[in-house]
């Protein structure tokens, strides 16, 4: 496999591991299944559960994030949209329910849906962050590389011994973020760039082991590519 299908083949990885459709096999990820109803909302009538007739900004986000939760995304967009038509909304509140819009787009229609959303939160949330850096590494270019490696060091994800740890079940693992970082310094290939890649690559793979999961493939991708001394 040349060098330019094993980039493809690596962001297409990526962009698995955001949306929610990763290999597994290890990575701690929270399994989300197809869209189904919002328990308790009924079969007939009503929307799903996305208008409530609720107005309170932080009961709407923790029943979109239950919503979410249980992978009836339609109505979680609805609620997190919802909240943001509240005039009075705080902007911790709006930064919330744009991160939590991002990953619901995200899990419905793919991570470039979720850009939007994602830039609107990404300077005060890590989620938001973590999302908006899966979008633009989809895109593929290197001014995007370089936004997204800003992005996940704000999280603070340079530190290997860092560790991301969700609010809620976006399903990006600890050693996913590391990876993703890890294939961001590669591309970038500053001065550096190497040894950064190879830190977080192998403080990914030690906390991901499993040969099938999202990492491996990204750490034999970053080894098939010449990343030496992993």
């Amino acid at each position: 496999m040349n060098k330019k299908i094993l980039v493809l083949f690596t962001i297409g990885i990526i962009i698995m591991i955001a949306s929610g459709c990763g290999s597994g096999g290890g990575s701690g990820r929270y399994t989300i299944p197809p869209e189904i109803p919002t328990p308790g909302t009924g079969g007939t009538g009503g929307t799903g559960g996305g208008d409530t007739g609720e107005t309170d900004p932080d009961s709407l986000i923790a029943s979109a994030w239950e919503d979410f939760r249980y992978g009836a995304y339609s109505s979680a967009i609805n609620k997190f949209n919802q909240v943001l038509t509240i005039s009075n909304i705080s902007e911790e509140q709006k930064v919330a329910a744009y991160n939590g819009l991002g990953w619901a787009l995200t899990k419905s229609s793919g991570v470039e849906s979720g850009y939007s959303s994602f830039t609107q939160a990404a300077s005060a949330n890590n989620e938001a962050r973590v999302g908006l850096s899966a979008a633009l590494i989809q895109r593929g270019q290197l001014a995007g590389f370089k936004q997204a490696i800003q992005l996940l060091e704000e999280v603070g994800l340079q530190n290997t011994a860092f560790v991301f740890q969700s609010t809620h079940p976006i399903g990006i693992s600890n050693a996913e973020a590391h990876a993703m970082l890890a294939f961001c310094y590669f591309w970038r290939n500053e001065l550096g760039d190497h040894d950064k890649a190879r830190a977080q690559i192998n403080v990914a793979r030690a906390e991901d082991s499993s040969n099938d999961s999202s990492v491996a493939q990204i750490y034999n991708s970053l080894k098939d590519i010449a990343l030496s001394g992993i």
